[in-house]
């Protein structure tokens, strides 16, 4: 059943990538468009109170006061994130998703259970 969802989503994921691309290539004035600037465009408020959620509740540093470090999960690592092109941001998140829904196969030949049918 999650790996049913895992392909579903990838196959989403690959489609919005696809019209990404596309657009990227249909404009020819403008750079990549990046994952960052999407997400603001379609509800800012969100992006903002994901980025207060994370450094305050998700992150160890922020959660945690006796660590006594700087928060790292938003600043280095998700603002990076979200300045990279979507295309590329899309065709990872694509692979990896299709890589874990993936079906199992032993050996390259079919189970005993779908066999035995």
């Amino acid at each position: 059943m999650l790996r049913r969802i895992l392909q579903i989503l990838a196959l989403c994921c690959a489609g919005l990538t696809g019209v990404v691309i596309w657009q990227d290539l249909n404009s020819p004035f403008s750079a990549s468009m990046v994952i960052g600037k999407i997400w603001y465009g379609m509800h800012p408020g969100s992006l903002q109170v994901s980025e207060a959620i994370i450094s305050r509740y998700i992150d160890p540093c922020g959660l945690i006061v006796a660590l006594d470090c700087t928060p790292f999960l938003w600043h280095p690592l998700i603002a990076t994130l979200l300045s990279w092109p979507a295309g590329l941001v899309g065709f990872v998140l694509t692979g990896i998703l299709w890589f874990f829904g993936r079906p199992n196969q032993r050996d390259g030949r079919a189970s005993k259970r779908v066999t035995n049918r």
